[in-house]
């Protein structure tokens, strides 16, 4: 009986009239009400006095600042002695998105090194998991970064006029030796950090429920779960980063800790982080480890922090029942972009904390790899490709991104400066986008006049590629004034989100 009033409380609505039951509240009931450059970084607001105490605790330690060893403050040493963070605020910025770099060392973004081998990534055998943009005094960080961004040949085919680039990635004065030309290089930006605690509470029942291997529905798309393991080796679905790498909170914080600032604790045991064997001077300098604690963190900090971004609430929906946000609802489901952006969950009854258990929550992803297509594929040095599944990211928060950060990204490596251009990028078997470059080729001129009405006011394309994509038409110039005329709303309105 639960299971099945569980099931109608999430199913997908087909009534675009009106806003539904508790749609605002994105994240169940302790959602907060906040705006602003500080929108992702409230705790629920039905957590308890000591639950509160906990999260300004945590969210010091996510603050902390983190310097190399030896040092007079023991609780604060072992950075490095390679890194490319000195603390998990300086790449998750106020809570909320990355960015690519300007500059020739990223500081909210990681690059992901490795070489693949039977769909599987190994470290790189001199550079190991990433390169590291800083080191510690008196030894070389590992190399500065040079990133071209190149038009992207697959919507030449299409307009005459290119809004996309994808960035190509050159490492220069490598200090430690060449890569091998099967090397994989793949730009990660931080992703953000709201709602990562009921994401971890829904059931794994609920994801695997989603999961379709080989597109036995025929809607043309798959999903897989990914298995991984825990930091007791046990096989969990992976639920973080953004190929679903691990499976809890636990196990990302601690992953975190080691390869991005080169801090050892239970999960990353290594002192001396993502430094390789062939790295010889890494390991002549000193860790934090002291006779109290056998890893620089230890696990009460890890569980501080962990609390901290459990608690992190997402915003509450704005303007959910307008009629122009409805009508982008519509679009959006019957579009099928909720094969992979599944709207809604109901939380277990087992989540860790009171006031993750039994919430219906609104975070749009099924948590899931998908084949994203070429153009989004990680490719090695020579361009061959490597990797092209994804998982699907959560877009509550998504009108808040540039609020909180001016420079946030989209995508997994924040290619996309905008939310339209991640929607361009979609590109995978039988998308909805295929299908419009596939089947509208001879109508260069009008689609172009679309896009310049875009660069003008970005909400309007958004708007209208969606209907474009839903109805499968081209719309006249007297359609295109008339919708010129019409809106005056900003894109986070019109994708609904």
């Amino acid at each position: 009986m639960r299971r099945k009033k569980l099931k109608k409380v999430t199913s997908l609505t087909n009534n675009f009239s009106k806003a539904e039951r508790s749609e605002a509240l994105s994240g169940g009931a302790g959602t907060v009400n906040k705006i602003g450059k500080n929108a992702f970084s409230h705790h629920f607001k039905n957590l308890s006095f000591e639950q509160r105490q906990d999260f300004l605790i945590g969210n010091a330690f996510f603050r902390k600042v983190w310097i190399a060893s030896p040092s007079s403050t023991t609780s604060s040493d072992g950075l490095g002695p390679l890194y490319n963070a000195r603390a998990c605020q300086s790449c998750h910025i106020k809570d909320g998105r990355g960015h690519l770099p300007k500059e020739e060392k990223p500081l909210s973004a990681v690059l992901k090194v490795g070489n693949y081998n039977n769909k599987s990534l190994f470290p790189n055998k001199i550079y190991g998991k990433q390169i590291q943009f800083f080191a510690i005094p008196g030894l070389f960080s590992e190399s500065n970064l040079n990133i071209n961004f190149i038009e992207s040949n697959f919507r030449k085919n299409f307009l005459k006029e290119s809004y996309l680039k994808y960035p190509s990635y050159k490492l220069s004065n490598l200090k430690y030796g060449k890569l091998e030309k099967n090397t994989s290089l793949s730009m990660r930006i931080s992703p953000q950090v709201i709602g990562v605690g009921l994401l971890e509470a829904i059931e794994d029942s609920d994801i695997l429920a989603k999961q379709d291997i080989n597109d036995e529905d025929n809607d043309g798309v798959s999903g897989l779960a990914r298995i991984v393991n825990d930091e007791k080796g046990n096989k969990k679905i992976g639920r973080f980063g953004v190929r679903a790498s691990t499976p809890n909170l636990f196990t990302q914080t601690g992953v975190a800790f080691m390869h991005d600032m080169g801090l050892s604790n239970s999960v990353g045991t290594d002192a001396y982080g993502d430094c390789t064997k062939k790295q010889s001077e890494c390991f002549k300098f000193s860790t934090g480890i002291n006779k109290k604690d056998l890893h620089e963190v230890n696990d009460e900090v890890m569980n501080k922090v962990v609390f901290y971004l459990s608690s992190l609430s997402p915003p509450k929906r704005r303007n959910v029942s307008e009629k122009d946000v409805l009508l982008g609802k519509k679009i959006f489901y019957e579009s099928k972009c909720t094969s992979c952006h599944t709207p809604k969950y109901v939380t277990s009854k087992n989540a860790k904390h009171d006031f993750l258990k039994y919430q219906l929550i609104w975070p749009y992803t099924d948590l899931l790899l998908h084949d994203m297509g070429d153009e989004l594929a990680d490719k090695d040095i020579n361009g061959n490709i490597t990797n092209k599944e994804w998982k699907t990211p959560p877009l509550w928060g998504l009108g808040y991104a540039k609020e909180v950060n001016s420079r946030a990204g989209f995508l997994h490596d924040g290619r996309a400066k905008t939310i339209l251009e991640a929607v361009l990028w979609h590109s995978g078997a039988k998308s909805s986008l295929k299908y419009l470059l596939d089947n509208h080729k001879n109508n260069l001129d009008k689609l172009e006049k679309i896009f310049k009405i875009f660069m003008k006011k970005l909400f309007r394309f958004t708007y209208y590629f969606f209907h474009i994509l839903f109805f499968k038409s081209i719309p006249n110039d007297e359609d295109i004034l008339a919708y010129k005329n019409r809106y005056e709303k900003d894109v986070s309105e019109i994708l609904f989100i």
